[in-house]
């Protein structure tokens, strides 16, 4: 039995997994394992949690793709620390790595992976490579944290009058209740990756809705991603796109013609069993996202509405 983790800043997912009968035998769902936002003791809880509704104590090796494994010598010493206390002889990855398989196996190709954070890999004759993933404050473009920091950037011009009308101010204080200056001052301390992504959504809704400060802001995240997905081209092999953001409307519409595939985040845990030596075809890789698709779907609704998009206030989230 084998164990596959994939950890990001807004969710965790456990897979437990029979590889002789090629078939899923427990899901676990908790919030954000990344250990660089959350703190190792909150990120390693919500391992523990997702793991053990996976029941994966009954696996005999095991795989975790995590956030903040390969940023920096510190991050991943920490994160493989972490990761040895619940699994000791576990193999560690970063997220983005644990995409890449699941999108496209062991060939030649490309994955970006926009969700509360983005990055990219691309693999060229048999070697990868990172692309982005510079952090929050410096890149993660395209991602929801970055559309939710320039919304709010764009929302500040509003008030000072040097920019267009929008309800991107008072979408700021509803959704933080608080006035704007307090929110915009209190997020800017505090700097709190998750809950300021969370406001992606809203900015996504308004975007749809007509707003024109928020749909620029969709609209220049879209022409990130599309530039990001030419980059990856440019090495061959197939492209894909995994991760939250790709649940907007306005981005999937952009990115149509450009003949990639786009998977849902969850489907990335699927590139654990693949690292941990679970030979499989494209098919069977296709077969296996369709199974824990359903599998996902299954749950109440209430858990699956929160689970499937970038809400950070869902109750996996908040722990």
């Amino acid at each position: 039995m084998i164990l596959a983790v994939d950890g990001g800043a807004t969710k965790t997912v456990a897979l437990l997994f029979d590889e002789n009968k090629f078939k899923i035998k427990g899901i676990g769902l908790a919030g954000s394992s990344n250990f660089t936002i959350i703190g190792a003791s909150k990120a390693e809880e919500n391992l523990r949690k997702a793991i053990k509704e996976a029941e994966g104590d009954k696996a005999d090796k095991a795989v975790f793709c995590l956030a903040g494994i390969g940023d920096s010598a510190e991050d991943t010493k920490r994160g493989e620390e972490m990761v040895r206390r619940i699994f000791p002889n576990a193999q560690v990855y970063n997220d983005g790595v644990g995409a890449y398989r699941a999108t496209n196996l062991f060939e030649d190709g490309g994955v970006f992976a926009p969700g509360t954070g983005s990055v990219a890999f691309y693999q060229k004759n048999g070697v990868l490579h990172r692309v982005g993933g510079w952090s929050w404050i410096f890149g993660d473009e395209g991602s929801a944290s970055w559309i939710a920091k320039t919304a709010i950037t764009y929302a500040t011009r509003v008030v000072d009058g040097i920019e267009e009308k929008s309800e991107l101010p008072h979408a700021v204080e509803e959704y933080f209740k608080l006035p704007f200056r307090e929110a915009v001052i209190k997020l800017s301390k505090e700097q709190d990756k998750r809950l300021i992504a969370s406001f992606a959504v809203i900015v996504d809704e308004l975007a749809q809705r007509g707003d024109p400060l928020a749909l620029r802001v969709m609209k220049e995240a879209s022409e990130y991603i599309v530039r990001m997905i030419n980059r990856l081209k440019k090495e061959g092999g197939r492209v894909s796109v995994i991760g939250g953001v790709m649940n907007s409307r306005i981005i999937r519409d952009e990115i149509s013609s450009l003949g990639v595939s786009i998977f849902y985040s969850y489907q990335a845990v699927i590139g654990g069993l693949i690292l941990a030596g679970v030979k499989m075809s494209f098919e069977e890789r296709d077969m296996l996202a369709k199974e824990l698709t359903q599998k996902i779907y299954n749950l109440p609704e209430e858990e699956l509405k929160n689970y499937l998009f970038i809400n950070i206030k869902s109750k996996y989230s908040e722990t």
